[in-house]
């Protein structure tokens, strides 16, 4: 009579638990890492989020206010101030009473990750001529704590307005 085993031996089912454990590995290092790219990139997202936001406000500022640290005439005497081949000295505006001001670069802060945003100006220049109406706009976000910016935005303001009106059509 002959003795008929079925099933597996010992040497087997190590084999597959080693095979299975190192498949197992991978696969939670690629995971990881996705989560870690898919959160700067998130990170990212919200600082470029918040330097368009801060671009925007001077802008509107500086075009709307007739008080406070945007108006465009105090900018273009700060931008007087620096060379315009360099980045300008960075600064937080004191923003005061406005919450708007606060929110972007007093308080910013999004899914619980504070930043920290500045801003900078320098005189534009064209064919190697001050422009009296242009002023450019530096932004700078950085993580709270961080010495380095995770993104920055360069962008030019003007105080010219269109004085002319439409034609009439007849």
């Amino acid at each position: 009579m002959q003795d008929e085993q079925h099933g597996f031996s010992l040497i087997e089912v190590l084999v597959s638990i080693t095979i299975l454990s190192i498949i197992s590995v991978s696969l939670i290092s690629i995971f990881s890492q996705s989560l870690s790219a898919s959160r700067d990139s998130t990170t990212l997202t919200f600082a470029n989020y918040l330097a368009k936001n801060a671009v925007s406000y001077i802008e509107r500022e500086a075009s709307e206010s007739e008080t406070g640290p945007f108006v465009f005439e105090t900018l273009a005497e700060q931008a007087k101030l620096t060379d315009y081949q360099k980045t300008p000295p960075l600064k937080v505006p004191p923003c005061g009473i406005s919450a708007v001001c606060n929110s972007i670069f007093n308080d910013a802060e999004i899914n619980n990750l504070p930043f920290n945003v500045k801003y900078g100006v320098t005189s534009h220049e064209i064919n190697d001529q001050l422009e009296s109406n242009l002023i450019d706009l530096y932004i700078f976000v950085y993580l709270d704590g961080q010495s380095e910016p995770i993104t920055s935005l360069k962008g030019t303001i003007t105080n010219a307005t269109l004085n002319q009106s439409f034609p009439s059509t007849n």
